[in-house]
């Protein structure tokens, strides 16, 4: 008798399985979001490269100024510096390049993180868990997903200013939030919808609920969804091991997760996690 080949795979090579495939709609997603600093980073150095040849001849003309011995040769040397400033306003262009800079870099910035945080999420855990706070994990999820949210979906954060704690993998966690807001944003489809998510200190555990305005789950599927390989998606649209592969996580980092009927009028998924004191 033949034996099946998703059987005699580990939850290991599920979770890297569902990586990749999550790594796919990522990608795209990412590339599309480093289209915009890029595409203000050219623009600005295109704009500081028609500025810098009259920096350079106005410092030239310092510099000539400052060597000049001949006092009528000084003159008209200051002449035509002052005609310089009045024909292309060199305070506006210095004012502009500050401007263009500053944009620039924080532009950079923006595409420097993204592709620490794709490279961060490609890159399975091997390490021991370690303390980890738990707000920068979902930012860099949020980070992540932004272009599969922002179009249609309202994303809202009640997460408060403590700091929440606990031990764990970075990119197995970051791969679980992922998983659950690309949920999010595939139940709730092409139009407008909202997304919540909320975190809270409870005793001891980290809860975190987040909700989706979509349809909600069927009360014939809702058994079913933990069930490894179990997709409502048509063929070749999903693996079908998504949030088996998030209640693994959880479960490898001995939390809990459910799903119950949001206030939004989707579905809610809790997690919770025990919390872990802060770093002294």
């Amino acid at each position: 008798m033949a034996q099946d080949p998703q059987s005699s795979q580990t939850p290991a090579h599920w979770q890297q399985t569902d990586r990749l495939a999550t790594m796919g709609i990522l990608t795209a997603g990412v590339a599309h979001e480093l289209n915009n600093p890029i595409g203000y980073i050219l623009s600005n150095l295109t704009s500081f490269q028609i500025y810098l040849p009259v920096f350079q001849q106005y410092f030239s003309l310092l510099q000539q100024i400052a060597d000049c011995e001949d006092a009528m040769a000084r003159q008209e040397l200051r002449q035509q510096l002052n005609q310089l400033q009045q024909q292309e306003n060199l305070q506006l262009l210095l004012d502009d390049t500050q401007s263009l800079l500053a944009d620039s870099v924080q532009g950079a910035l923006r595409v420097r993180d993204l592709v620490l945080d794709l490279r961060r999420f490609s890159h399975p855990d091997h390490a021991e868990f370690q303390l980890l706070e738990f707000k920068p994990l979902l930012d860099m999820a949020l980070r992540l997903t932004r272009n599969d949210l922002k179009t249609h979906v309202t994303v809202s954060q009640d997460t408060g200013p403590e700091p929440l704690w606990l031990q764990g993998q970075p990119a197995a966690l970051t791969q679980l939030l992922v998983n659950l807001l690309l949920n999010a944003s595939q139940a709730i489809g092409t139009g407008a919808g909202k997304l919540r998510i909320s975190t809270a200190r409870l005793d001891n555990w980290l809860q975190v609920c987040i909700e989706d305005s979509g349809p909600g789950i069927a009360d014939d599927i809702l058994p079913h969804i933990f069930t490894p390989f179990f997709t409502t998606k048509a063929p070749g649209k999903g693996t079908g091991l998504g949030l088996s592969i998030c209640q693994a996580i959880v479960q490898k980092h001995q939390g809990d997760i459910s799903v119950s009927r949001s206030a939004l009028g989707g579905a809610a998924f809790t997690l919770r996690f025990p919390l872990s004191n802060a770093p002294q």
